[in-house]
């Protein structure tokens, strides 16, 4: 069976299992692996055939992304290319009755990076950029207007800040999942429920009011209507642009979720409510915000200890 055909078959029988957007994500993957190695049968791709074409990700490929960025694949990505092929094979070997090249294929290693934070001048910037716009006349003179969007900007970002939902959660939400008296936003199980989880979370006074702003001057809406009728990738566009203008680095959708769990932290939160409010089956991920925010707490001590101060400044 050609690989191509293989493939159909996987994403049939991974459609109940596997959220869409995995499965686009898988399919990428196996589309990729067959133009590296050509639509031969699945039966006679080699070990070496698979570590090739990880090998060609890490040193030769060239990524065609939607803003333009062409540096190369993060190590994380490469690895979600790895897990791809493999969930590819481990299904053949079940279902086609094949032997397996993929035990032979080396897993990439990397170290995680550690999640990062905003800072408070970087999130003002960012929502500065989404109300104004500077442009200049046909005399070569700057001005600001106001961006049409930018209610709509600023009413994402505030709630991806506020809540750390996942941007494909917040892209979920309809207009009857969000309660504006308390602020309560519902988030429902997707799929299978093991990424995203049953819960409520809570929009902060600022937030719920530029969320409100924003429903209260769109014109005939439902209540099952999504409340941002975008896709992933125009809210990535989206903050890419507002990056340039504020000056601001490593803006994505994910990044917002970092930063509301460490500074959820940072203020006295703690680890088991924040697992609930992230929604994670495990303290795994939690733990590493959890890192981060006792690091801060020591670096926070060191620069301020009155006894060391006191102590620098005349021994005590």
């Amino acid at each position: 069976m050609l690989l191509s055909k293989a493939m159909q078959g996987y994403m049939y029988d991974k459609a109940a299992t596997y959220s869409p957007n995995t499965l686009e994500t898988y399919k990428f993957v196996h589309l990729s692996l067959i133009k590296h190695i050509s639509d031969v049968d699945i039966s006679e791709v080699t070990p070496e055939q698979l570590s090739s074409f990880i090998h060609w990700l890490q040193t030769d490929y060239v990524p065609n992304r939607a803003n333009g960025d062409t540096s190369p694949l993060s190590p994380a990505y490469i690895d979600l290319h790895w897990k791809a092929i493999r969930s590819l094979f481990v299904w053949a070997h079940k279902v086609l009755e094949i032997p397996r090249p993929d035990l032979d294929m080396p897993r990439p290693r990397f170290k995680r990076a550690q999640p990062k934070a905003f800072t408070e001048d970087e999130i003002r910037r960012l929502l500065k950029a989404s109300e104004e716009i500077k442009s200049r006349s046909r005399a070569g003179n700057e001005y600001t207007q106001r961006a049409t969007t930018g209610g709509r900007n600023k009413a994402i970002i505030l709630p991806l800040l506020d809540t750390g939902l996942r941007i494909g959660e917040l892209l979920r939400i309809t207009m009857r999942d969000v309660d504006f008296e308390s602020g309560e936003i519902m988030v429902a199980p997707y799929s299978t429920g093991r990424k995203t989880r049953p819960r409520m979370v809570m929009l902060g006074a600022a937030s719920r009011r530029a969320v409100w702003l924003y429903v209260a001057r769109m014109e005939h809406t439902r209540q099952t209507d999504r409340l941002f009728p975008m896709s992933k990738n125009a809210v990535r566009l989206m903050l890419n642009r507002l990056a340039a203008r504020a000056d601001v680095e490593n803006v994505h959708p994910h990044k917002f979720r970092h930063t509301f769990a460490i500074w959820f932290l940072r203020n006295g939160g703690d680890v088991f409510t924040l697992q609930r409010i992230l929604g994670h089956a495990s303290l795994d991920m939690v733990k590493n915000y959890l890192d981060i925010a006792q690091a801060d707490i020591k670096t926070a001590h060191r620069r301020s200890s009155p006894v060391d101060i006191w102590h620098n400044d005349r021994p005590l």
